[in-house]
């Protein structure tokens, strides 16, 4: 069962930020694919976000260990938290706006409570499951107010939400396992696993020498791939591993319904048409937050 903690203000504004950050992500995504491929973009972050904490990992490597036992936990959070939902979400942003793909990421609460209920032994209360399917309503009216004019569903949607299950599992495995740990240990972690895998692959995609080759047109999408690395990815991850330690997996996978209202009003500013169901949707959402993060 998971222990019960007050939300303090400082996890309110770990909670904010986080939320402000990852909201401004898949805009980042959207000016990267302008450029590079898909998975390349993938590769992009979580190699950046790497080279982002090697001062902190040179800070700390005589701290980088673990339990001998939970070792192998490090591979599953890297593919769950950041492999897997990093391929797919650039994929999806080929066929999607990156207002919607936002959208979709607000399910991860969603997921993190079932997931946590089904296999982690987590606790449920009535606050928790009422704020959820709150939360999960008003992401659902954004998401078909989007979806007029398909006639079938679009298999590109679908990849957000299987990226949202992946992050349910990423939350209550280190919850369940790395509650003890170093938050900011386990993230470097993390990114050390998945980074010469990444590194190798943006070697042999020709991500390298398309960047010698067109230096100006690759910086145009680089610069943005830079401040999706370091900020959205690794100094993220650092916090939310730290916010999930502070509280619990729901609460901090609950900074995914704010994360639609930034992508959503950065969207607006990127010329990315918002309709009045939007907002209202924005607000149900917003109403989930609340209700479910009252213990």
């Amino acid at each position: 069962m998971e222990q019960q903690r007050k939300i303090q203000a400082g996890d309110w504004v770990m909670f904010t930020g986080l939320s402000v950050v990852w909201g401004f992500s898949f805009f980042f995504i959207k000016k990267g694919l302008e450029v590079f491929q898909p998975l390349q973009v993938a590769a992009f972050r979580m190699s950046i976000a790497f080279i982002a904490l090697i001062p902190l990992i040179m800070l700390n490597y005589k701290k980088l260990s673990i339990p001998s036992h939970k070792w192998k936990y490090i591979p599953l959070l890297s593919l769950f938290g950041n492999l897997i939902p990093a391929v797919l979400f650039c994929t999806a942003e080929t066929k999607i706006d990156s207002g919607l793909t936002g959208i979709m990421n607000s399910t991860t609460p969603l997921f993190a409570l079932l997931i946590g209920s089904l296999f982690f032994g987590v606790g449920l209360t009535q606050n928790k499951i009422i704020g959820v399917i709150v939360g999960f309503v008003g992401a659902i009216i954004i998401v078909l107010s989007k979806q007029k004019g398909f006639s079938g569903i679009n298999i590109f949607i679908l990849m957000p939400l299987l990226a949202t299950v992946c992050y349910g599992f990423n939350a209550n495995i280190f919850k369940s396992n790395f509650q003890t740990e170093n938050p900011v240990i386990i993230a470097l972690l993390q990114y050390s696993f998945a980074a010469p895998f990444t590194l190798v692959y943006l070697y042999y995609s020709g991500a390298f020498h398309q960047i010698q080759q067109e230096p100006l047109v690759a910086w145009s999408s680089i610069k943005y791939l830079l401040l999706l690395g370091a900020f959205g990815t690794g100094y993220a991850l650092v916090f939310f591993n730290i916010l999930i330690q502070r509280t619990s997996a729901l609460f901090a996978t609950m900074t995914t319904y704010l994360i639609p209202l930034v992508s959503v009003i950065v969207g607006l500013l990127d010329k990315e048409s918002i309709l009045p169901i939007h907002l209202f949707g924005l607000l149900v959402i917003l109403i989930g937050v609340y209700i479910g993060s009252r213990n």
